[in-house]
């Protein structure tokens, strides 16, 4: 899942238009896999990922499987769709679900957009 993480923060850098998407947020959300918990932590066109963090504030919350994670954060699957179908299971308000869902599918990682362009 750290991979999957890191590949996610590299991509984000990588995609300068996606900077924007950033400029003004200062939130973190858990991502809850396999019984590991790791924050997603998002302030002004940074991404930074945390691993095991104490922090027990009220923060958006992502749970699922790794195949589901996988999908989110490689841009594969929307963050509603997989929600819809069980996959996931979010706790945000919309407003913020909608973000991170437009921020995790516009991070597509190189290997998906170059499928995609390839066909």
């Amino acid at each position: 899942m750290i991979e999957v993480l890191k590949t996610f923060q590299l991509a984000i850098k990588q995609q300068g238009h996606l900077l924007p998407l950033l400029e003004h947020i200062h939130t973190r959300v858990n991502l809850i896999c396999e019984q590991n918990t790791y924050q997603i932590f998002m302030k002004d066109r940074e991404i930074f990922i945390l691993h095991d963090s104490k922090e027990t504030q009220t923060i958006p919350e992502i749970r699922g499987d790794l195949h589901a994670m996988r999908q989110l954060l490689t841009g594969e699957e929307r963050l509603r769709t997989l929600e819809r179908n069980g996959q996931l299971s979010i706790s945000a308000p919309i407003r913020t679900t909608l973000l991170l869902e437009s921020i995790f599918y516009l991070t597509k990682t190189q290997d998906h957009i170059a499928k995609i362009t390839n066909f």
